[in-house]
């Protein structure tokens, strides 16, 4: 144009003849922006958790929420039940238990009463032995005294009836024995029925024989 001559270029200015005009060029690589949480910012070393799926694990947005499940309306009354049943079953354990104790006790009970009605038998009914009126009074008043004690500690209540029979049993053979003893008419063969009701009535006691 007329009388304008451009001048050389100095780093980005074009100088005119009395004007200097600065011209600014765009960067070609501009500076990275600041990291706002979008990706892993260029150049640094903290690389973001890499989430890997194996065919165990499912999608956060597939998988059940975390909150408690609402329990069963069912779940406090089947417990109840249970618990029910299960003292049940132990009272009722302890109650055969028990019950088999106490009835092994009856049953050495009974057998020490005939041992002790069987040996009665054999001191008194002795043929030709001359009666001892104090000694017989003496061994009947003892049996009376186990008889009583063995009725009043029973504790398997269906044996009390069987103690009171047994007792009974004794009271007569003992009265049978002393009017034969006192006369002198014992025979081995009056022994020997004695012996034999008495065992009779025991095992009936115990269950042994009907």
């Amino acid at each position: 144009m007329g009388g304008l001559s451009p001048l050389p270029l100095d780093k980005g200015k074009v100088r005119s003849r009395g004007h200097t005009v600065e011209l600014t060029r765009t960067n070609p690589h501009p500076p990275p922006l600041p990291y706002e949480g979008r990706g892993v910012p260029a150049g640094s070393r903290h690389a973001m958790p890499l989430h890997v799926l194996t065919c165990g694990t499912e999608p956060a947005q597939d998988r059940e929420p975390n909150t408690p499940r609402p329990m069963n309306r069912n779940t406090p009354k089947n417990f109840i039940v249970r618990n029910v049943f299960l003292c049940a079953a132990a009272i009722l354990i302890t109650s055969c238990g028990t019950a088999t104790f106490t009835k092994t006790g009856s049953d050495a009970t009974i057998e020490s009463l005939r041992n002790f009605e069987l040996a009665f038998i054999d001191e008194f009914a002795v043929p030709g032995k001359k009666f001892n009126a104090a000694a017989f009074n003496a061994k009947v008043n003892e049996g009376n005294a186990m008889f009583q004690q063995a009725i009043a500690n029973e504790k398997f209540t269906a044996r009390r009836p069987v103690l009171i029979d047994l007792k009974q049993k004794f009271d007569n053979d003992a009265t049978h024995l002393r009017s034969k003893a006192s006369q002198g008419k014992v025979t081995p063969a009056l022994a020997a029925e004695m012996k034999k009701s008495v065992n009779k009535i025991y095992d009936h006691a115990l269950g042994r024989q009907t």
